[in-house]
């Protein structure tokens, strides 16, 4: 598979439609710099992945490439956006398609099939592919001497196939851990099978040291016999025996209270006969307060009501006082319009004044007479409560001691005194402790049973811990396989990744010899170290890191040995294409007719090579240095912008091949 095309319109900074054509030998790109030469390699990677890797850390902001891969300039495009890229496989063409709609769709299956050896390549195969197969400026020295170690020997692993053996070692590596982890297992249940069995152990013994002797266990069961009657066998005491706790647990629980509240009923006995007083004595102050009452009420209802004469009192002053301010009328009286003598009016008015201060006067002590009702009113409700409480008072202790009384004569106590309600609970006491004693010792059976149970106990946790020391041991023995699996995954996979290695080291080296980027140090060094991770290491005269030593040209030249080398370890390409975008930036000019030398080796061995350069005069050189094949010539474009300012193709031509026995003399001539 070679590249044939690009076609694109829209995408990047290409406003307008540009086709570029390549050949299948060699095609050199020219122009300055922003004619759009990294769009063209930028277009290839956008088709086949859906984007572009070199932005892939790119943030601004809210902003990544994906805001800016298609045409953001003034002026609209002419036409659809779109990228296109076409593949030669012999005379069949494939192309993929992409367009701002179905920029993140996956590219055709009958395309990566042609590119791809899927049954050797790596997971990421098509981003590989493209970072292997695209060599960018920016990136040369970045992904070869820059790179670390660890990530420059998984580069150069992945290139040359080596991915199988990775799964393999995982998989061993799991079943290891698997192993491991039944081990620690194992052994936890060892340890809580040990612990099970002490356990059992010691309840063995705890309880044969609990077995009292035979004569006590016999005095016991008479003691019982005796106390709860002889007739029961020996092994019906303990549920006799339990009934009878029981029994006087409820016995207890009643006369205990009755010994606490003897003293406090004794006293609320003797107060009965003073709380008959008192209730007798409210009852007197009940009939006082109720006369005092009705006599109240009989003194308020013979006289007139307050209120009444208080208004005739204050109607008669006012109209007393508004004759005084009228006054007469033509000798009238300006209220009843009777002739009268002006004396005579004044003297009716002082008449009408002393009568009103007789009636407020009434009115005053006709208040007093309602107030005393009042007071009567109150002093009987609280007569009244007050001989309730005391009924109450009363009828709540005649209650508690007649309830106290009940209580006593219920346990056979009527009329006892403290003395022998404390002697019933110490009784009961007693008998209580005897019994639990007792039964205590009669309990051996159950010890015995304790005894076998435990001894069972003590058996199944010796089952219980051989087994486990059997699983240990068998989980043992598969960790030790386990780990020797994954020994040999690891070795196996080392040994077929060196082999590998060695076919390709001395690639790196021989491409390192012909591009000459170092004039002492004329030959690179390549070091594979590591068991578990593996590294690789560069190293020129002996143990020095080109890293810091190298110029950056020197640097660049060196990358490029190891990038080259990388692209063509790649055997799980079927892409026989190698694209670099400007890859002399700060790279001498005798070290760049080196590359040319090494990209015309690689184009005569079947390569195709697509280089990009700024300098028209180094586009010539490498035109001149590449070889043109007769049946695929190779091809060089020259890029710049048309009237519009529009990227645009401004030449793009074919380099026709040498003539092939130029100087070979006719056979004529050679005969003469």
């Amino acid at each position: 598979m070679k590249l044939a095309y690009v076609h694109l319109c829209g995408f990047r900074g290409y406003r307008k439609a540009v086709r570029i054509d390549f050949s299948d030998s060699f095609t050199i790109i020219d122009g300055r710099n922003g004619a759009g030469k990294s769009t063209i390699f930028d277009a290839v990677e956008f088709a086949l992945t859906g984007t572009i890797s070199k932005y892939l850390d790119a943030k601004s902001g809210r902003e990544s490439v994906d805001d800016y891969l298609w045409w953001t300039g003034d002026g609209k495009t002419l036409g659809d956006r779109f990228v296109e890229v076409g593949f030669r496989d012999k005379e069949e063409m494939i192309s993929v398609r992409r367009t701002p709609l179905d920029a993140q769709s996956a590219a055709p299956d009958a395309l990566l099939g042609r590119l791809i050896d899927a049954e050797f390549a790596p997971r990421q195969a098509m981003a590989q592919l493209c970072s292997s197969t695209i060599i960018r400026d920016e990136h040369i020295a970045r992904l070869s001497l820059d790179l670390k170690e660890g990530d420059r020997f998984a580069l150069l692993r992945d290139a040359i196939g080596a991915v199988d053996a990775e799964d393999w070692i995982r998989r061993a590596q799991a079943i290891s851990s698997a192993a491991g982890t039944r081990v620690k297992n194992a052994a936890a249940e060892l340890e809580e099978a040990k612990l099970v069995l002490a356990n059992a152990a010691r309840q063995v013994d705890e309880t044969r040291a609990a077995l009292p002797a035979a004569s006590l266990v016999g005095q016991a069961v008479e003691r019982l016999q005796g106390v709860l009657g002889s007739g029961a066998a020996a092994e019906q005491l303990p549920d006799i025996g339990r009934r009878r706790l029981a029994d006087i647990a409820r016995q207890l629980d009643m006369v205990t209270p009755l010994a606490h509240q003897f003293e406090a009923i004794s006293v609320m006995r003797s107060g009965l006969a003073e709380r008959d007083v008192k209730v007798e004595e409210a009852e007197a102050k009940v009939r006082e307060a109720r006369a005092a009452l009705d006599e109240a009420i009989a003194a308020v209802s013979a006289a007139p009501a307050a209120s009444t004469l208080g208004d005739q009192a204050r109607r008669l002053v006012a109209l007393a006082d508004l004759g005084r301010k009228l006054g007469l009328r033509d000798g009238h009286c300006p209220l009843c319009e009777s002739a009268i003598e002006h004396d005579a009016f004044d003297h009716g008015l002082d008449a009408a004044l002393a009568v009103a201060k007789q009636l407020d006067a009434q009115a005053v002590d006709q208040a007093e007479k309602e107030r005393a009702r009042d007071e009567a009113a109150t002093a009987l409700r609280d007569a009244e409560l007050a001989l309730d409480r005391e009924k109450n008072e009363r009828d709540e202790a005649k209650e508690a001691v007649a309830s106290y009384d009940a209580r006593l004569e219920e346990h056979g106590l009527g009329g006892a005194a403290l003395a022998d309600i404390e002697r019933r609970h110490l009784a009961l006491e007693d008998e209580r402790e005897g019994i639990s004693v007792d039964l205590r010792l009669v309990d051996t059976v159950s010890l015995d049973r304790s005894i076998a149970r435990a001894t069972g106990d003590q058996e199944a946790s010796k089952d219980r811990l051989a087994r486990a020391e059997e699983r240990l041991g068998r989980a043992r023995l598969g960790e030790t396989r386990a780990k020797a699996i994954y020994d040999a995954a690891r070795r196996s996979a080392a040994e077929t990744l060196d082999q590998r290695l060695d076919r390709v080291l001395p690639l790196m080296s021989e491409l390192y010899r012909r591009l000459r980027p170092h004039p002492v140090w004329e030959d690179i060094e390549y070091s594979v170290r590591g068991d578990v991770q593996r590294f690789l290491k560069l190293q020129v005269g002996g143990d020095i890191n080109p890293q810091f030593v190298f110029s950056s040209g020197q640097r660049r030249a060196t990358g490029l040995a190891f990038l080259l080398s990388v692209n063509l370890s790649l055997t799980w390409s079927r892409w026989r294409s190698i694209l670099l975008d400007d890859p002399v930036q700060h790279v001498d000019d005798f070290r760049t007719v080196h590359l040319a030398e090494v990209l015309a080796h690689l184009c005569q061995s079947g390569r195709q090579i697509i280089c990009a350069v700024e300098d028209s005069a180094l586009a010539d050189l490498m035109c001149r240095r590449l070889p043109s094949l007769q049946g695929a010539p190779g091809r060089q474009v020259t890029l710049g912008s048309d009237r519009d300012g529009a990227i645009a193709v401004d030449r793009q031509e074919e380099i026709a091949p040498l003539i092939q026995r130029s100087l070979v003399l006719p056979e004529q001539s050679r005969s003469a």
